[in-house]
């Protein structure tokens, strides 16, 4: 439950963190992984740490506090937008979720010694996902363990609309977006200047040398992953680490979000390499804040095809046995032409398991082998959105200032760190930047992802009797080692008819 997991990541409590403010400058923010549970959208030191959270595939939940004495807050970290917002004690998502503002943390502006309301500059903000949140601008401390960092402007948010909720209510934490300036809601919403961004605030405190960080995920079933704001663990991957420019996001005339150009994909199963699609030059959004891959629906199909999914009106997502999870096959992303980064992505990290309302509610093939999803949504757009299911197997360092990222293939569970600082000059261990390419003029408009960019609690239809309108195709790959779960049939091969039944 929702409620449960935001309980624990505020109860977990700060780790005990010291800061030097020689070199490196680093702020690091340590996060452990949960098992999934709602719906929605390494310590050194010399390195500030504070737990993160991971709730579900997508949320990232950071423990900071705000406010003179601290109120506590478990905030979502999100690279896919730009402002820090939390919802105030008297909002209407804590009047129908006290239990989730009790856990996860709500500002009462009444208790603050060093608010500062500022000039009454309206805060509204909307995701992919179709909610919003509106509130008011203002100031105050922001605190992340024992570090400080004055006079942060966030979002103190009022009302909403259209909040992803579970059976205890709309979720009630905030979100603290780490991308450019320009994205904020004041700028795209009000036409106002720009405030200081906390990233841009760390610099100007000395906490940090460049307005960069890196983003390590790690295996879905690791405990640990790091995000470093202002510095590298260059033990987290596989060299070479190579740096990519950013570009604006098709329909943009400026870059406010973070997008490279991808160029290929391949897949490596079976001792054979199969091209799904190479030569071309397409738009990627890499975003902490989404959990599937949102994909063009040539390239989404493509993958579909490989995967042997079948589609059902009561998903939103495509099927696929859940024993291809456990298939030795690998997709190949390619960014930048022949000499960028390659990030390779397991079958395992595009298959996931369907969570329902009901714990004891199961969906099965008509062989007794367990249906899963398939973490690919289609887009009408001609970019791509690449979220957690991709992020988990790359290390990525994102440059605000210089406005590029850097890409390596992530080492999954390693437990020794070598972290170096950022500093005005380079990213440590950078190989090369690789040149932009023409992208294609936009076809399409903007926010045009189907179906929900986070990973939702299937809710099927009540009269639905699992019975699916045509068969599977035989899949590109085998499942291998597939699990069974005692249910008999062989995960690994097509299924013609699914059923929804009690476990």
């Amino acid at each position: 439950m929702r409620s449960n997991l935001y309980l624990i990541s505020l109860s977990v409590g700060l780790l005990p963190c010291t800061f030097a403010t020689a070199a490196p400058k680093v702020l690091g923010l340590d996060f452990v992984k949960l098992p999934k549970s709602g719906s929605r959208l390494q310590r050194r030191a010399d390195t500030v740490t504070v737990p993160l959270i991971n709730n579900d595939e997508i949320q990232y939940l950071a423990n900071i506090s705000i406010g003179t004495p601290p109120q506590p807050f478990a905030v979502q970290l999100d690279t896919g937008s730009s402002d820090l917002w939390v919802p105030s004690t008297g909002s209407d998502l804590c009047f129908q979720n006290q239990k989730g503002c009790a856990d996860s943390g709500s500002f009462d502006p009444e208790s603050s010694s060093s608010l500062q309301i500022g000039d009454g500059i309206n805060f509204v903000i909307s995701y992919g996902d179709g909610s919003a949140y509106v509130g008011d601008l203002v100031q105050d401390t922001l605190r992340l363990g024992q570090t400080t960092v004055p006079k942060a402007v966030f979002g103190l948010v009022d009302s909403s609309q259209d909040v992803p909720a579970d059976e205890n209510g709309p979720s009630t934490n905030g979100v603290w977006g780490i991308s450019f300036q320009n994205g904020e809601s004041a700028v795209v919403n009000e036409g106002s200047p720009a405030y200081t961004s906390i990233l841009g605030l760390m610099k100007s405190s000395g906490l940090v040398s460049r307005q960069a960080y890196s983003l390590y995920l790690n295996d879905e079933d690791a405990r640990a992953g790091s995000i470093l704001f202002g510095g590298v663990d260059i033990d987290k991957f596989e060299p070479p680490l190579i740096g990519l420019p950013l570009v604006p996001r098709p329909g943009d005339s400026e870059i406010r979000s973070m997008t490279v150009e991808f160029t290929s994909l391949t897949v490596n199963a079976g001792g054979k390499t199969s091209v799904i699609q190479d030569n071309v030059v397409r738009a990627a959004i890499l975003d902490s804040g989404s959990t599937a891959a949102a994909l063009p629906a040539d390239l989404a199909d493509a993958i579909a095809k490989y995967f042997g999914a079948v589609s059902d009106p009561n998903f939103s997502r495509p099927l696929v046995p859940c024993g291809l999870s456990e298939a030795d096959a690998q997709f190949v992303f390619q960014f930048g032409g022949t000499s960028g980064p390659k990030i390779s992505v397991s079958a395992r990290d595009l298959v996931s398991e369907p969570r329902f309302v009901s714990p004891d509610f199961r969906l099965r093939f008509k062989d007794g082998s367990d249906a899963c999803f398939l973490g690919v949504y289609t887009t009408t757009e001609d970019f791509l959105l690449l979220g957690d299911t991709f992020l988990r197997s790359a290390y990525v360092v994102y440059d605000l200032e210089k406005k590029q990222i850097a890409l390596a293939q992530a080492k999954i569970n390693v437990s020794t760190s070598n972290i170096q600082e950022i500093t005005g000059d380079s990213i440590p261990e950078l190989k090369t930047v690789v040149p932009t390419q023409p992208l294609p003029s936009p076809t399409a408009t903007a926010s045009a992802i189907l179906g929900p960019q986070d990973s939702e609690v299937a809710r099927p239809d009540p009269n639905f009797n699992g019975q699916l309108t045509e068969n599977p195709s035989k899949p590109s790959f085998t499942a291998g080692s597939a699990r069974n779960n005692g249910n008999g049939g062989d995960n690994g091969s097509s299924a013609a008819n699914l059923q929804a039944v009690p476990s």
